[in-house]
């Protein structure tokens, strides 16, 4: 079983097997290498809440994919920011996007304050 998995991996890279050189990841702008940043740690985030999985309260596992909501939505806006200059309507719905990734935001913070003053009430 592991033989045939092993060939099929073979002949499917062999075509496209090209030997890395260092030299292209040096070569990446600023930019690409914030975006792969922002992937690796949305990521890590992801597979911080699996493993959490079961040990941690639901609100964390929230606040964790709430993060990831986030830095994605950054890493967008660093991929395509400047597309508002050539495209106005693209620049306006980038805006309107960027209100709503804070208006999502804000909603975590109000549900958070009224647990909190849910168990603030309960304990007197």
């Amino acid at each position: 079983m592991h033989d045939a998995v092993a060939a099929v991996a073979v002949a499917g890279s062999a075509g496209s097997a090209v030997a890395a050189d260092a030299s292209d990841f040096v070569s990446a702008t600023p930019r690409e290498l914030f975006l792969a940043a922002g992937i690796g740690a949305m990521i890590a985030c992801g597979v911080t809440s699996f493993f959490l999985a079961g040990h941690v309260s639901e609100r964390t596992h929230v606040a964790l994919a709430m993060l990831v909501v986030l830095i994605g939505g950054f890493c967008l806006f660093a991929l395509f920011g400047m597309i508002g200059r050539e495209i106005p309507v693209a620049g306006g719905l980038l805006f309107l996007g960027l209100i709503g990734l804070f208006k999502l935001m804000n909603q975590f913070e109000m549900r958070r304050d009224r647990t909190s003053r849910r168990k603030e009430t309960s304990d007197e």
